[in-house]
């Protein structure tokens, strides 16, 4: 039965999808390590105002400093990194898919570090995951497709392992702050921390990125639209809401929940590309998401 930790986990399942899809032509604009430069400042403009609007008062409890920071480290600036390398290699799509093997990694960390109960379905849900992520990449893209949203770069091997790097990032980052969320932290405020560090870590180094430093400073028309629209749906509300489902739902339900973004996804591909995703992509998502809901007891 769903209950407000559930719904909050599918809203912010949702948002990474807006986000997602808005981080794709950024990423392949302006690289993928730069963009997230970028998007750190316009997320950490976008969590001031929620912060003042929460109520909370920009103090956190100094025992979970390290967590968060912790967190925003394998999370943000790694976890994302590689996500949007993924997104600017394989499409929003196949990323998503890719993706949501967080969940299924995050169940079995819960149950392993936390102590989180798991069973035998467990062993069931990840198989079916893992087919549903294979199915997906190996049929689920017509021949036909020229979108921009559909095109692979080769090597595949390159995006897929970026991708399952970032979904092992996401995993070890909400493992990290369960604990935290469970003790009261606000999480506009636990946001906000997260996405400072990481924005300290990336600018650290833009001096020694030649690529970088080519580029416009900060992006403008399109572009720029875009990382506003992934910086507010991806690191700031999204985030904030799997976090506030973080303080009353265990890591595997509510990682579960946030991942079915493969699913979320085929409509907006559908509609951008004039095309129904072929039936390898509904499967294969469709397989990812019910390999989560059989971990939902």
């Amino acid at each position: 039965m769903l209950d407000i930790a559930h719904l909050l986990a599918l809203g912010a399942a949702l948002s990474w999808t807006i986000a997602g899809l808005m981080g794709h032509a950024p990423a392949l604009a302006y690289g993928s390590l730069h963009f997230n430069r970028i998007r750190m400042i316009v997320a950490s403009i976008w969590l001031v105002p929620m912060v003042l609007i929460s109520g909370a008062d920009f103090t956190i409890d100094s025992a979970h400093i390290l967590p968060i920071i912790a967190s925003s480290f394998i999370g943000v600036v790694l976890g994302d990194y590689f996500l949007f390398t993924a997104m600017a290699r394989l499409g929003p799509r196949l990323t998503g898919v890719l993706f949501a093997a967080n969940a299924p990694i995050a169940a079995v960390l819960g149950w392993l570090i936390l102590s989180e109960t798991i069973g035998v379905n467990v062993v069931f849900a990840v198989i079916l995951g893992f087919l549903g992520i294979v199915l997906a990449i190996l049929f689920g893209k017509r021949r036909s497709t020229a979108h921009i949203w559909e095109q692979i770069k080769h090597p595949l091997w390159i995006g897929v392992g970026a991708g399952l790097l970032a979904a092992l990032g996401q995993a070890a980052g909400v493992l990290i702050l369960r604990p935290v969320m469970a003790e009261g932290a606000s999480p506009w405020v636990a946001s906000l921390v997260r996405v400072l560090f990481a924005a300290l870590c990336l600018w650290l180094t833009y001096p020694f990125d030649k690529s970088a430093r080519a580029l416009p400073f900060w992006p403008t028309g399109r572009i720029g639209l875009s990382i506003i629209a992934n910086g507010f749906f991806g690191l700031s509300f999204g985030v904030a809401l799997m976090l506030k489902a973080l303080e009353t739902g265990p890591v595997a339900e509510v990682s579960l929940l946030a991942s079915v973004s493969p699913v979320m996804v085929l409509p907006f591909i559908w509609w951008q590309t004039k095309m129904i995703p072929p039936i390898g992509a509904w499967l294969g998502a469709g397989l990812v998401v019910v390999s989560s809901y059989l971990l939902i007891p």
